[in-house]
């Protein structure tokens, strides 16, 4: 049990950090929502041949962790559980495209190979940016930034149940866990044939603790409709860090830093 335990405040410890008082967490929480949306559309948008052209990316995550004090392993281990369905999605290009296109001393990469790893570093990358806004700006204060987007009230409302109740199932998957271990005679972990019915159990748990906790806020007068936090006031410092962000992912996209340094480099 301690062990899934360790997992759930593992769920939960990015946003612990967010409490920090840095120069980067006391910045508006809109001026870094905007700037990690235009650093994803501007990464996201690159094509999956230039993979030179992702080396620019990686200073915004790199001076971000190393501003707001967040352990980079904390985020790199988590970015990583991403790189799994980035690799499945791009397996296949290995296969189809055999063009050779790079060639790095005597190893010649192919068209395919440098767009599966254009995939794995534009997910890791998009990844480690949502870790570092969650990391550095408290939950609720995005969402509430959200709603000043006019963003949909029920999407918001079913990502805020979503984040609060994954602690929740985790909980319940615990005492599950811990039930079947002390009637198992030293067994860890059910086999295989149980896991049907041990996942329809944890769904019907799951569903009943989060009808009680949704009656629980509905009687502290919770609704659907829209609520307003108190936003801090824009201040210089918010301003000169949303021209600086959305201002470099904009230039990284529009021009190719690194030929142009390549260029005019005196080899």
């Amino acid at each position: 049990m301690a062990d899934i335990r360790s997992k759930i405040n593992a769920l939960y410890s990015l946003e612990q950090l967010a409490a920090g008082d840095t120069v980067l967490h006391r910045l508006h929480p809109l001026g870094k929502l905007l700037v990690t949306f235009a650093y994803l559309i501007c990464l996201l948008s690159l094509d999956c041949s230039s993979l030179h052209r992702l080396a620019p990316f990686l200073f915004y995550p790199i001076i971000c962790t190393a501003i707001a004090a967040i352990p980079a392993g904390m985020i790199l281990s988590r970015a990583a559980l991403a790189l799994p369905f980035a690799l499945l999605a791009g397996i296949s290009n290995v296969f189809i495209n055999r063009t050779p296109a790079l060639r790095i001393g005597g190893i010649i990469l192919s068209a395919g190979m440098i767009s599966l790893l254009v995939l794995a570093l534009r997910a890791l990358l998009s990844v480690s940016a949502v870790l570092l806004l969650v990391a550095v700006t408290p939950f609720p204060k995005l969402t509430e930034q959200l709603r000043r987007l006019h963003m949909p009230e029920l999407l918001i409302a079913l990502t805020e149940m979503t984040y609060r109740y994954l602690g929740i199932l985790a909980e319940e998957g615990a005492n599950m866990l811990t039930a079947f271990r002390l009637r198992s005679c030293g067994s860890q972990w059910p086999h295989l044939q149980l896991f049907g019915s041990m996942t329809g159990q944890l769904l019907l748990r799951s569903f009943d603790r989060a009808e009680r906790v949704y009656h629980a806020i509905q009687c502290r007068c919770w609704h659907l409709g829209r609520r307003q936090i108190s936003s801090p006031p824009w201040r210089i410092g918010d301003w000169i860090f949303l021209i600086l962000g959305a201002g470099s992912s904009l230039a990284f996209r529009q021009f190719d830093l690194m030929q142009m340094i390549g260029e005019h480099w005196p080899w």
